[in-house]
């Protein structure tokens, strides 16, 4: 554990390795806006960004980043939140229907070019062998 500046509000405190930069307060805070936005939707389910944030008193950017982590999703109505590829509005995450599919199709080309492409790594035993990997290294008598 370290000390860190909480990114929100700026309080030192305790930082666990891997975890939020968030202080637990701040924490609180998401869960208690958080919940206020998950019981206003089970009413009106329909309700865009800005409905939620003037009922539940809670910023619009902060609903967004929910439904960027996919915690929240909003009805198609709603255009403040757009995709970070072609800019088209979204209802969650950062990326639309479209963007996505173009997205994971290149990163399925990339990763079979790069098997095509890996060096074969001989399975003799004079490769495991240190005194064989010394003279490679030029450290050998």
């Amino acid at each position: 554990m370290s000390l860190a500046n909480c990114s929100r509000c700026g309080k030192v405190f305790s930082h666990v390795t891997g975890g939020r930069d968030i202080c637990p307060a701040c924490i609180k805070e998401e869960d208690d806006n958080y919940l206020k936005i998950f019981h206003y939707l089970s009413t009106r389910p329909s309700a865009t960004a800005q409905e939620i944030a003037q009922a539940t008193e809670v910023d619009v950017k902060e609903i967004y980043r929910y439904v960027r982590e996919n915690r929240l999703r909003l009805v198609q109505g709603d255009t403040g939140l757009q995709c970070e590829s072609c800019g088209i509005p979204i209802t969650q995450g950062k990326l639309c229907d479209n963007c996505a599919k173009i997205l994971s199709a290149e990163i399925k080309i990339d990763i079979e070019k790069f098997k095509q492409n890996k060096p074969k790594i001989a399975t003799n035993d004079l490769i495991r062998d240190p005194k064989y990997l010394k003279d490679r290294r030029g450290k050998g008598n």
